[in-house]
């Protein structure tokens, strides 16, 4: 059953005169949230096969982190295409993912995480569903599964798994 993972990146600092938003990097918060993500997901049965993540500073820093956790984590594709993706531009690529790839993780940006999630999440647990329309905060994770391979992904085609915050983690 394919799994998709939608990892939004953690909390960043503001940056300074003339930096770039995509050089801005992650703040104390934001690597602490990285990192229990990371360890969260170690917890997890499933292995990653692919990691696409958003060539900013600030993803590539969260998924170094996380992969920290990971035994094995695989290697990352960064692909400046994700920065500030669109989730129309998302749910393309989730589509054109390898069939070989049954776990996959795009770590980018909102507010096209958020879109892509919404526009996955067909089934699953109502209070689950409520909590992804209602708050994608920094190191969200969510996870959605297909009954059918990413090329058939479609509207409502996902049953969302879980959502899991930097809070939830810090209370569990």
């Amino acid at each position: 059953m394919p799994t998709l993972y939608l990892l939004r990146h953690g909390n960043a600092g503001f940056g300074g005169p003339g930096q770039q938003d995509q050089d801005r990097a992650l703040n104390p918060a934001g690597r602490q949230a990285a990192a229990l993500v990371g360890r969260y997901l170690a917890q997890m049965p499933a292995r990653l096969d692919l990691v696409l993540c958003s060539t900013a500073e600030r993803t590539r820093q969260t998924w170094a982190l996380v992969a920290a956790e990971l035994d094995n984590p695989p290697q990352a594709e960064f692909d400046e295409a994700l920065y500030l993706c669109s989730g129309a531009a998302l749910q393309q690529r989730v589509r054109g993912l390898p069939q070989a790839a049954d776990s996959v993780m795009i770590i980018g940006h909102n507010p096209g995480l958020y879109d892509t999630a919404l526009f996955y999440s067909g089934g699953g647990d109502s209070d689950v569903i409520g909590q992804s329309l209602l708050d994608f905060p920094p190191a969200a994770l969510v996870a959605l599964q297909f009954d059918h391979p990413w090329a058939a992904a479609s509207q409502q085609a996902g049953h969302l798994d879980f959502v899991v915050t930097p809070r939830d983690l810090v209370e569990t």
